[in-house]
């Protein structure tokens, strides 16, 4: 089928639309400079006349794109929890997935799938089980707040009866990102250090993409978790050194002063105009995240979880094959010279 792949040049779409692609469905994408993205999506071979330039908020364009299309992949949105002055790109999700997911409904394409987030349904004030059924939260942060509102839109027309499928990852980590996103650079960054406070919880993009494309080739709807492998920091940062071999330091700030100094961190921001890691949101993930069970549906559709360990690896050395680290920087995964 012909598949329309927003956010393509993004990490979890271009992954998104390179399964689809392997599994012999034929590609079009909405872009926003098409010589661009003709450059980063020269692999999955997509016709010139697919690659429809336009905005997600501007909704003749969606409309162009949709044109002809069998199914859809949403997955554009803005990711970013730590940068300031981001509120106006999180009103173009909104308005994007609006014109997007209500435009395939339009048309009558019944093959949808929406990447949403787990941070529009996780309450960091409950202890409760997560489902895709789960209210509508968004947190404490901008961006499940951005999410939710998206998800509102969506969700409207499920119960419309709609068979639209919502996934809800976690962070989503792995090789191969165009654009270098925020999730995957954290992990750079922990090789210099990490805290003790909370956990983490991770999916592969690759073991994402098979999802979507399952979800897509089945016709499933349903809201979906995709939470993948959770870690509290201490187990993390244990397993970044037995795949990196670097040696890692541990913060051993309580939460709460760590929310504290994220704060102060946006005030600083604020007033230098610089975006910085140490955000009130970036703390309030960081710091209040438990684990989170992935839907039977993964299971089920026949998605397996690589090991989390080899996520790790295959990341670590996409960093050293691209030059994005310095060698020494993980000796485990540093090539071995001849003697």
């Amino acid at each position: 089928m012909k598949v329309l792949v927003t956010g393509a040049t993004g990490f979890v779409g271009w992954h998104a639309a390179s399964r689809l692609r392997a599994d012999g469905h034929v590609l079009r994408v909405l872009v926003r400079d098409r010589e661009r993205a003709a450059a980063s999506l020269a692999s999955l071979a997509i016709a010139s006349e697919d690659l429809v330039q336009g905005d997600m908020a501007d909704a003749a364009a969606v409309d162009r794109a949709l044109a002809g299309c069998d199914g859809v992949v949403h997955a554009a949105g803005a990711v970013s929890v730590t940068s300031a002055g981001a509120s106006d790109a999180f009103d173009v999700n909104v308005t994007g997935t609006r014109n997007v997911i209500g435009g395939a409904r339009k048309r009558d394409i019944d093959r949808v799938v929406f990447v949403s987030s787990l941070s529009a349904i996780y309450d960091p004030n409950s202890d409760g089980p997560v489902t895709g059924d789960s209210p509508l939260n968004g947190g404490a942060t901008r961006y499940g707040r951005s999410k939710a509102a998206s998800d509102r839109i969506v969700r409207d027309l499920q119960d419309g009866g709609a068979a639209i499928a919502t996934v809800y990852p976690s962070g989503v980590i792995g090789p191969d990102d165009p654009g270098l996103s925020e999730s995957v650079r954290a992990y750079r960054s922990f090789l210099r250090g990490t805290i003790r406070a909370g956990g983490t919880q991770f999916i592969d993009a690759r073991d994402l993409a098979r999802f979507i494309a399952r979800l897509l080739e089945t016709g499933s709807g349903g809201r979906h978790v995709a939470a993948g492998h959770y870690f509290s920091w201490d187990a993390l940062t244990a397993l970044l050194e037995q795949v990196t071999g670097a040696t890692i330091r541990r913060f051993p700030a309580p939460g709460w002063l760590l929310r504290a100094a994220g704060s102060v961190g946006d005030v600083v921001s604020r007033a230098s105009g610089r975006s910085s890691v140490l955000t009130r949101e970036s703390m309030e993930v960081a710091t209040r995240w438990r684990a989170v069970a992935d839907s039977p549906s993964l299971a089920a559709l026949g998605v397996r979880l690589r090991p989390p360990e080899t996520t790790l690896e295959d990341l670590f050395r996409w960093f050293l094959a691209t030059n994005r680290l310095p060698a020494g920087a993980a000796p485990a995964l540093a090539p071995t010279r001849a003697v």
